[in-house]
């Protein structure tokens, strides 16, 4: 077996064509919702194979490199943030009907937000999209998989493949100028509509601040790696970043409509 980098180093495991991973509470709704996008013909996920008895479980292992940094010209590039943008439309179409047809009892790690209109991904960036030379053909990691309406990912996504976050922070790889260039290419191949363009902006921050409210509530439970996040001050970077995106909202939606 070998082991896979990423966020959570020594815990997932690609053996072959399967990838070893932890499992949670909400994995026996990640598999059905996996069966289900696959069903309707959307191959870029995950094949879900088996939940373990020893808390893990296996799926297949979808191929590509993982996008780590947009500083990378390749997974930076605007070809790659247009097929990024497609692959989350089509995502959010296979997504559709899960809700109404699933009819066990659904466990979600994240809280659903209303209006519940699909399953959305809940963490739509380029960590999670596996690439073969500049376009996104798959995404992977569905622990974060929760009801919401469609929105609610196309704001995270925007948020992180402009990204909207402070020029000023080394790991950022776009000036303003260019992050809200990106937004618009973004939003575009995605297909958003007017009144989703006005709104995107304060989505952003909305799901921003949930993500540090449940990051906080988990570490102050004793859960140990949204501790360490906290410590090393992953919260108080998405409050800074609210703070980036209501400082520059005129200027995002003035891009964006």
């Amino acid at each position: 077996m070998k082991q896979l980098e990423g966020g959570r180093t020594g815990l997932i495991w690609r053996d072959g064509d399967s990838v070893i991973r932890p499992s949670g509470a909400w994995t026996p709704t990640a598999h059905r919702f996996l069966r289900h996008l696959r069903r309707k013909g959307f191959l870029a996920v995950p094949e879900p194979i088996q939940i373990t008895g020893e808390g893990r479980e296996v799926v297949g292992y979808v191929a590509g490199r993982v996008c780590e940094e947009l500083s990378d010209p390749l997974v930076g590039s605007e070809r790659m943030l247009i097929s990024a943008a497609r692959l989350l439309r089509d995502f959010h179409t296979a997504s559709q009907g899960f809700l109404e047809s699933d009819d066990e009892p659904q466990t979600w790690m994240l809280p659903p937000q209303e209006p519940q209109e699909i399953v959305c991904h809940g963490d739509f960036a380029p960590y999670n999209v596996a690439t073969v030379n500049d376009e996104a053909v798959g995404i992977i990691d569905f622990d974060t998989a929760h009801p919401a309406p469609r929105l609610w990912d196309l704001a995270y996504a925007v948020y992180r493949w402009a990204p909207l976050s402070d020029a000023a922070n080394p790991t950022v790889a776009f000036g303003l100028d260019d992050q809200l260039r990106r937004a618009e290419i973004f939003c575009t191949a995605y297909g958003a509509t007017k009144e989703e363009r006005r709104r995107l902006p304060e989505m952003i921050c909305k799901r921003l601040q949930a993500l540090v409210d449940f990051m906080l509530a988990s570490a102050a439970s004793g859960n140990e790696t949204f501790a360490e996040d906290v410590a090393t001050g992953d919260a108080r970077l998405y409050l800074n970043d609210i703070d980036y995106v209501g400082m520059h909202q005129d200027r995002l939606l003035k891009a964006l409509c």
